[in-house]
C-alpha cells in the first residue's frame, strides 16, 4: 500500500494538535486541545511546561485522528514545537529539571547581566541569534548560577521536540532547527560552539547527536505506539522549530521573503550567506538554521498589530467589534493625510507618540499608523537584503495581517514589491509534511498548488 500520509504532532504555545496530511498537502484529519504553561512549584513567579500533560494531550489528539485513516498508509511521524525550551534528563530520559517556558521571568536578569560572560554583540556575531531573555543560553546560565548540581548530574539537555521524540522512540537526539534557536551554536558550522559552552561551564556531550530535517531519529516503540494509537516501527523523523517549517511551507526561497504578520511582524528570508554587523544587534535581528542543510533564515521583528489595537481601543471604542475594522479602514482610505503623525511602538521598551493637529481625524491617525508600520517593513527589507546579499523580489504575508487588504496594499506601495497572501492556514504543518515522505522536500513543495492573492505597488482600488 502507498505510504501517502504523514502524522504531524504540533506542540504550540497555545494549542497542541495532531494532524494527518497527505503527500499533496491536503489535511485529512486534525484534532486540537489547548496548551497551558504552569507556575513552577519551586517559585510561582516562574513559568514551566508540564511535559506529562503535553504527552497526554498529544496522545489524546493522535488517537482522535488516527482512527479515521488506514494506519498502513502512514509514512512517518514528525514533531514540531516552539523553539529554545527544553530540560535536563538522566540516562533513562527522565526529567531532572522542569521545562522552563520561554514566558518565564527567571531569565530576564540573566540577559541583563550577560556581559559577565559575553557581550551581546559578540554573541550576535558568533551565533547569529538576537538577544532575547528566553534564549536557551540564558536558561543554562541560570542553572549554572542557581542549580549547578542539576548540570553535573545530567546525561543530556533535550529540546522539547526531542523530549517528545524520546517518549516515542527511546532515542536521544537534537533537532537541528531547534539548536539554531539556542544562541549556543556557531553560525558558520551550524553546530554547538565549544568556546561558548566552555565559558558557561558546559560539555558538548550534554547535547546528543544532531538530526536534520527529514532525517529518521528512530522507530515508534511499543510505549510510543500505545500513546499514539498506532502500530510499532513507524519512522519518526526530525522536524523541530515550528517557525522554520512555517516559512518553508509558505514558500520561502532565495528571492521570496515571508512576513508573519500579527501582534508582532517577523520578516524572514532564506539565505546561503550571512553578513552580520555588530551594530545590527540594536534592531533585534536574528539568524536561525533553515530546514535545508547549510542554509539560514534571517529575520527582523517589530510590534505591528499591537499598534492597530491601540488605535482601535483609543479612538474607535464606540464601535462594535464586528464593524470596527471596516470603519477604521474606510476612514483611513478617505483621509487626505500627507505627513505621518503617528510614531509606532516597534519594541516593548518604546512608546507611541502622536503629533496630531486639532484638525486631525481618527482616520488620519489610523492611516499614519498603518503607513508607519509599513515604513518599518521597507527598512527591514533593506537590512535583510544587506545581511543576506540578495535582492527580495516579493513578500508572502501569513498570519492575521494577511486578511487586511488595505494594509497589504500599503506594504506593496511602501516597499515597491509584490505582496502576496497565502490562503493556506496550516503552513507549519504543510512545511513539516514536505520532509516526512521519501521524495525530496523541494520536489514535494514544487508540486504543491498554492493559492495566492496578490497586491502590486500603486494599485488604487483596494478591497477592504
Amino acid at each position: 500500500m502507498t505510504k501517502d500520509l504523514a502524522v504531524v504532532l504540533d506542540c504550540g504555545a497555545t494549542n497542541i494538535r495532531a494532524i494527518i496530511i497527505d503527500k499533496t498537502g491536503k489535511v485529512i484529519a486534525k484534532y486540537a486541545v489547548n496548551n497551558n504553561s504552569r507556575p513552577d512549584p519551586i517559585n510561582e513567579e516562574y513559568t514551566i511546561w508540564d511535559l506529562d500533560e503535553i504527552i497526554d494531550k498529544l496522545s489524546y489528539c493522535s488517537q482522535k485522528v488516527i482512527e479515521l485513516v488506514d494506519h498502513k498508509r502512514i509514512a512517518s511521524i514528525g514533531i514540531s514545537t516552539f523553539g529554545v525550551d527544553g530540560a535536563f534528563v538522566d540516562e533513562n530520559g527522565e526529567l531532572i529539571s522542569p521545562v522552563i517556558s520561554w514566558k518565564c521571568a527567571r531569565t530576564i536578569s540573566v540577559l541583563n547581566n550577560i556581559d559577565t560572560y559575553f557581550s551581546k554583540q559578540d554573541l550576535l556575531m558568533k551565533t547569529g541569534v538576537g538577544s532575547f531573555s528566553f534564549n536557551t543560553i540564558n536558561k543554562l546560565i541560570w542553572y549554572k548560577e542557581n542549580q549547578e548540581e542539576t548540570i553535573n548530574t545530567a546525561k543530556y539537555w533535550l529540546f522539547i521536540s526531542s523530549l517528545i521524540g524520546h517518549q516515542l522512540t527511546g532515542e536521544f537526539y537534537t533537532d537541528h532547527t531547534m539548536a539554531g534557536t539556542s544562541q549556543l551554536c556557531k553560525l558558520v558550522s551550524q553546530d554547538f560552539d565549544d568556546e561558548i559552552l566552555n565559558k558557561i561551564g558546559l560539555s558538548r556531550d550534554l547535547f546528543p547527536k544532531m538530526k536534520y530535517a527529514g532525517e529518521q531519529v528512530g522507530l515508534l516503540h511499543a510505549k510510543g505506539a500505545q500513546l499514539l494509537g498506532l502500530p510499532e516501527n513507524i519512522p519518526v523523523k526530525s522536524i523541530g522549530h515550528d517557525t522554520q517549517f512555517a516559512l518553508f511551507g509558505a514558500g520561502v526561497d532565495l528571492k521570496n521573503a515571508v512576513l508573519s504578520s500579527g501582534t508582532w511582524e517577523i520578516l524572514m528570508v532564506q539565505a546561503k550567506e550571512v553578513y552580520l554587523k555588530p551594530e545590527l544587534e540594536q534592531y533585534g535581528i536574528t539568524v536561525e538554521f533553515d530546514p535545508a542543510k547549510g542554509f539560514y533564515n534571517i529575520g527582523l521583528q517589530w510590534m505591528a498589530s499591537a499598534n492597530i489595537e491601540w488605535v482601535k481601543n483609543t479612538f474607535y471604542s464606540d464601535l462594535p467589534e464586528d464593524k470596527v475594522y471596516q470603519v477604521m479602514i474606510e476612514d483611513a482610505m478617505n483621509s487626505n493625510l500627507t505627513e505621518d503623525i503617528y510614531s509606532p511602538k516597534l519594541q516593548p521598551d518604546q512608546d507611541i507618540n502622536i503629533s496630531a493637529q486639532l484638525t486631525s481625524s481618527r482616520g488620519d491617525i489610523f492611516k499614519s499608523c498603518m503607513q508607519s508600520i509599513s515604513d518599518q517593513l521597507k527598512k527591514a527589507v533593506s537590512i535583510l537584503e544587506e545581511v543576506s546579499n540578495f535582492k527580495v523580489d516579493q513578500i508572502t504575508v501569513v498570519g492575521g495581517g494577511a486578511k487586511n487588504a488595505y494594509w497589504n496594499q500599503l506594504k506593496a506601495n511602501k516597499t515597491g514589491l509584490r505582496i502576496q497572501t497565502i490562503q493556506e492556514k496550516e503552513t507549519t504543518v504543510l512545511g513539516a509534511s514536505f520532509f516526512l515522505f521519501e521524495e525530496s522536500s523541494e520536489v514535494i513543495r514544487e508540486n504543491y498548488k498554492y493559492d495566492f492573492s496578490s497586491f502590486t505597488p500603486e494599485e488604487l482600488e483596494v478591497n477592504a
